[in-house]
């Protein structure tokens, strides 16, 4: 569901700032390739190919959140003070979240096994729900 959901926060607060339409795509982009990579960790056999697949798509999230701040925030910089406040208070919601799912990853069953699988469906559920539901 994130190749569905996650566009859409993107193109949601990418329109909301204002952003432009290349920037947005670009953005949906990078994400779409942070979500397949991410896959690719997950599917892999190899530790190896695991966690450099973990790390290309940790890299590209770093890569979208720094876009996020900087071209979606330059693109909001003008706007009303009301507005900028809840582009802040939404592109918050996204950094904080979106920066614990790859440790999630790398705690759970896919990755170190630090956590048994109960527990690493119960933090990406409350992930879920509050980088989605929260963002909505």
């Amino acid at each position: 569901d994130w190749l569905f959901t996650t566009p859409l926060l993107l193109l949601d607060i990418g329109l909301f700032a204002g952003a432009s339409h290349r920037d947005i795509l670009a953005l949906v982009g990078l994400d779409a390739f942070m979500i397949v990579t991410g896959l690719g960790a997950t599917l892999m056999k190899i530790p190896v190919a695991r966690f450099a697949f973990w790390t290309i798509s940790t890299i590209a999230m770093l890569f979208l959140l720094y876009y996020l701040v900087a071209v979606f925030g330059d693109a909001v910089s003008d706007s009303d003070p009301d507005t900028v406040s809840t582009f802040n208070a939404l592109r918050n919601i996204i950094l904080v979240t979106w920066l614990i799912y790859p440790v999630a990853w790398l705690v759970g069953t896919e990755g170190l096994a630090l956590i048994n699988l109960y527990g690493e469906t119960l933090l990406f559920m409350v992930l879920d729900i509050t980088a989605k539901i929260g963002f909505g």
